[in-house]
């Protein structure tokens, strides 16, 4: 596998890492995403990028994104992930502005099984946000993104490294306390309150006063929330740990209690929202700021030249990974495109 396998079609995302494209495999035809990341240099960098590697190679779930293969060049790494075409929930959000109660509770149950394979295979997850829930064909949940992941923590035990996305990060984390698993139901808590409102319950002028709100600021609980809604909130994002809902509580309370678990697991539960796709390259659920760029723009104008290397002494040494065949095509509805 090389850089050469592959013809860029769209970019679908942009970061300090690099880039994510939509790319066609070019021997058999397959569309996958392709994260093109410039080799990071700081430790911490690289412990974050292996921690990713093995988070995605490791923990397998129909509610996380899955990679095909890893491989390394002289200065960029390659990730070629299945490619999700339902864009990210944050999309979404913006065309909805906000979601009914029944749309939310399927997203915060799908995310809720994705968070309980992680925890299950001693993986805190610690950027849950809107931004890395992507969506597949059909419009289930999939967990993408695990730069900031902590492997090897099991249920009970604590990390303390300072990081994720400000407004989704648990009060704990700010304290510069040790913290476990229970930082991503808070973090869920802030995406449900999210969808229903339309935006996170923190606000502040600057990162002084949002960390204030997030440490002591009064949350107010949707008014159109159901009583048991409101009830699971208030246990999601509470700021003692100790005493916030777990995945396994979650699945048990009174909130979820039309949610057939077992169909969810299966995925034989129809979303509330299914993507408006006209064909199976179709981008139009990923934001336009990407999709309108070249694909051949840097970090990756070489992509179809460079050669793959492997050398023992530099730190990605053993990177290259083939995992699970890539699947078929998936079959997509023709669908006429709305204006919406």
């Amino acid at each position: 596998m090389e850089p050469g396998s592959f013809e860029l079609l769209k970019v679908v995302g942009r970061g300090g890492y690099g880039k994510v494209y939509q790319a066609r495999r070019k021997d058999d035809g397959q569309l996958v995403a392709l994260k093109v990341v410039t080799k990071p240099t700081k430790t911490i960098e690289v412990k974050h990028m292996d921690d990713e590697r093995k988070v995605l190679e490791t923990v397998k779930s129909p509610f996380l994104c899955e990679m095909f293969h890893f491989f390394e060049t002289s200065d960029k790494l390659y990730l070629v992930l299945e490619f999700l075409s339902g864009g990210e929930l944050f999309t979404l959000l913006n065309k909805k502005r906000r979601l009914d109660e029944e749309a939310t509770k399927f997203y915060v149950a799908e995310i809720t099984l994705a968070l309980e394979h992680l925890h299950d295979s001693a993986v805190i997850y610690r950027d849950l946000k809107p931004d890395n829930v992507m969506l597949d064909p059909k419009g289930h949940v999939k967990l993408t993104d695990f730069g900031l992941s902590k492997s090897n923590v099991p249920r009970g035990e604590l990390t303390s490294t300072f990081c994720g996305t400000m407004e989704y990060m648990a009060p704990e984390i700010f304290s510069q306390a040790a913290y476990g698993h229970s930082i991503d139901i808070w973090a869920l808590g802030v995406v449900m309150y999210d969808m229903l409102t339309g935006g996170p319950p923190f606000h502040g002028r600057n990162k002084t006063e949002l960390v204030e709100h997030i440490q002591n600021g009064k949350v107010r609980l949707p008014t159109n929330l159901s009583v048991d809604g409101k009830i699971l909130l208030k246990r999601m994002i509470n700021r003692k740990p100790e005493k916030r809902i777990t995945t396994d509580e979650m699945k048990k309370h009174a909130f979820f209690r039309s949610i057939n678990w077992s169909k969810l697991e299966f995925r034989d539960i129809d979303p509330p929202f299914k993507p408006n796709l006209m064909n199976s390259e179709d981008v139009s659920n990923f934001d336009k700021c990407f999709t309108s760029l070249s694909p051949n723009e840097s970090p990756t104008k070489d992509v179809n030249t460079e050669k793959p290397i492997h050398q023992e002494n530099e730190p990605f040494a053993n990177f290259d990974y083939n995992g699970s065949p890539i699947k078929e095509k998936v079959e997509v509805e023709t669908k006429t495109k709305s204006n919406a």
